[in-house]
């Protein structure tokens, strides 16, 4: 039985040469796992986009300082004109009441803004005696009554149906 010939049982040579499919990919030890030839690379690279002309603090101009020891809103925060009336319709109730105390300081500091951005402010501050938080409205008489001192008499008079609305 040691001598096997042609009508051996053995494995031909025909049978072990067919290709198998899904055949198990035995790693070398110590290397990785091989990607599967049909893998999707999903991998990206990222780069920044560099525009020094538009710089933030560039954009909000000469009122705002940054002070790291400050007792105001404004200044420990550092924003603008644009900012705060932005802040004036934000959800939060503590948001719109800093907006208000922050362009109450802005307009004392800076009486430029107000002179120059007038219309803006009221129009920005003309739904703020409705407001449904207390704190809110309190905030707003306070710079209003500031607000009313301040003004020349001729641009109250210009605003005299928009201030008699509040």
């Amino acid at each position: 039985m040691a001598n096997k010939g042609p009508l051996s049982k053995g494995k031909s040579k025909s049978k072990s040469a067919k290709p198998k499919d899904f055949a198990k990919i035995k790693n070398k030890v110590g290397k990785g796992k091989k990607a599967a030839t049909n893998a999707t690379h999903t991998d990206y690279k990222v780069k920044k986009v560099q525009m020094p002309s538009q710089n933030a603090l560039g954009e909000k101009g000469e009122e705002v300082t940054h002070r790291k020891n400050t007792t105001t809103f404004r200044e420990r925060s550092g924003l603008g004109l644009l900012e705060l009336l932005a802040h004036m319709g934000h959800h939060s109730s503590k948001v719109r009441r800093d907006a208000y105390h922050g362009l109450h300081e802005l307009c004392k500091e800076h009486d430029g803004v107000l002179r120059a951005n007038l219309a803006r402010i009221l129009d920005a501050t003309a739904t703020a005696s409705m407001d449904p938080t207390a704190e809110v409205r309190v905030a707003f008489r306070i710079f209003q009554a500031w607000l009313i001192e301040t003004i020349p008499q001729d641009a109250v008079s210009a605003f005299a149906a928009t201030l008699a609305l509040q």
